[in-house]
């Protein structure tokens, strides 16, 4: 069981790769020409809907990145207590509010140097920005909501203590 890969690092190099991959697509598309730029019909409100869309597609890349799922890392030390498993509403914090304050910034710093690229600096894009992030965390929350119910009742498949919880729980209960 020792050689299968776990679920936190599967979580976290899948949401650096992908905001990898976002954030180099932002940046291409923020500092080209106008001239040059994509003109995509089919999302709505023109340029403000473009920012809102890359930015939830960063949103929810960020927050797997930064996830930190309980009782995926180190196998704990003996003699400690237990922990609990995927409860989604205490451990998800850190990784929504890193997700908020670096994409907000990241669409700051693009806002300030875009008229270094002859582009114009317009704060609501960073309205914009924050809006898409908002969106792509309540995705990403609710994709995780529904995979982590699934994973609740196999804690084997993330877990490297689990046989140890197991254990403790059946010495309790004799």
């Amino acid at each position: 069981m020792r050689e299968r890969i776990p679920l936190q690092m599967i979580v976290r190099v899948t949401g650096i790769v992908l905001s990898t991959i976002v954030v180099v697509f932002i940046l291409v598309l923020s500092f080209m020409p106008k001239e040059s730029y994509l003109e995509i019909s089919w999302i709505p409100f023109a340029d403000k809907g473009d920012h809102m869309a890359a930015y939830a597609a960063l949103g929810f890349s960020l927050f797997f990145a930064f996830l930190q799922i309980p009782g995926s890392g180190k196998s704990r030390r003996q003699g400690t207590v237990p922990h609990s498993t995927l409860h989604l509403s205490s451990w998800s914090g850190s990784a929504v509010i890193a997700s908020l304050v670096i994409g907000t910034l990241l669409g700051l710093v693009i806002e300030l140097i875009q008229p270094i690229f002859e582009r114009s600096r317009e704060w609501l894009d960073l309205a914009a920005d924050f809006m898409g992030l908002v969106v792509g965390l309540a995705i990403a929350l609710l994709v995780l909501k529904a995979v982590g119910s699934y994973f609740v009742t196999r804690p084997w498949l993330y877990d490297p203590n689990w046989e140890d919880e197991v254990n403790e729980t059946l010495k309790a209960n004799q």
